[in-house]
């Protein structure tokens, strides 16, 4: 059994689920032309936008568990 240790030049690293590719085919990858086709062919900048709510709301559930929490810690260290 050999190991063979790949560098980064010869993976291929597929953006899209279209591009999934069933083996490792060795050539040199474009990173500025991924890039580009991930900024302009993508929305992703819509779907960051429609996520946005979500997280939003996430963000202040923790903020109150979090307050509630240390609310609790704080009373029961001056009363007790």
């Amino acid at each position: 059994m050999t190991v063979r240790i790949l560098r980064a030049h010869e993976l291929t690293i597929p953006i899209h689920i279209g591009n999934r590719i069933s083996g490792i085919i060795p050539r040199k990858i474009n990173v500025t032309e991924k890039i580009k086709r991930l900024v302009e062919d993508t929305t992703w900048d819509q779907q960051i936008l429609r996520g946005e709510n979500v997280f939003d709301f996430f963000c202040w559930l923790i903020l109150g568990f979090s307050a509630l929490y240390f609310g609790v810690v704080c009373l029961m260290m001056l009363v007790g």
